[in-house]
């Protein structure tokens, strides 16, 4: 039986906080696949819980923390996000899903996250700040097509212009990273948030001179 959306969200966020972590235990596989869910599917229900962040208010942030590096890491055995790479999934649906990143970073992240960012401590930041960075891909031709990546590119660009620390921080990284692939793009888009934006604090100020150089890891 499939599940819905609802009960996806639930069997992502719902688990304690731990190491290791929930999807590391044995019966992982059988648990996640009773979900009967498809790559299509995966990305119907990223692009909701993007646009529909709501969904979490039941959860701590840790807890959400948690959700996303299983949503959208590297590691995670699911790798969910990675769908997103999917050519069989339509190119419309994936950049739609991408699209509604801004939404969850104006809606979910920056209100859960006001004033000064704590990437050495808070688990909820530190997950934000690595979105980018755990993403499935950097650009290039062989992880997505152009439109995939112009429409991740926007979507920093267009988080950038939240006045958040934590979002500007999380754009920032990712731009640091993309600007292997999309170097002249990455200086275009962090030069005009630095001279159109009158409210950059200064450590964001230091951190997105760097990423426009590639400097930061």
């Amino acid at each position: 039986m499939r599940a819905t959306f609802e009960q996806w969200v639930e069997a992502v966020f719902n688990h304690p906080v731990e190491k290791p972590e929930w999807y590391w235990s044995e019966n992982f596989d059988s648990v996640w696949q009773r979900l009967g869910t498809s790559e299509p599917l995966t990305v119907n229900f990223l692009r909701q819980l993007f646009e529909k962040s709501e969904e979490l208010k039941k959860y701590s942030l840790p807890q959400v923390g948690q959700g996303i590096w299983f949503l959208v890491g590297e590691s995670s055995p699911a790798k969910p996000a990675h769908t997103l790479l999917n050519p069989s999934v339509p190119l419309s649906d994936r950049v739609s899903c991408v699209r509604g990143i801004t939404k969850f970073f104006r809606d979910y992240v920056a209100p859960s996250a006001p004033g000064a960012f704590d990437i050495e401590a808070d688990p909820f930041h530190i997950a934000c700040y690595m979105w980018w960075d755990i993403f499935p891909t950097w650009g290039g031709s062989q992880a997505g097509e152009p439109e995939l990546h112009q429409a991740c590119l926007n979507v920093m660009q267009e988080i950038l212009q939240l006045p958040c620390e934590l979002c500007r921080l999380s754009a920032l990284h990712g731009a640091n990273h993309w600007r292997l692939n999309y170097e002249n793009e990455v200086v275009s888009v962090i030069d005009a948030f630095l001279a159109d934006t009158k409210d950059i604090t200064p450590r964001i100020r230091e951190y997105a001179f760097a990423a426009r150089k590639g400097l930061c890891q």
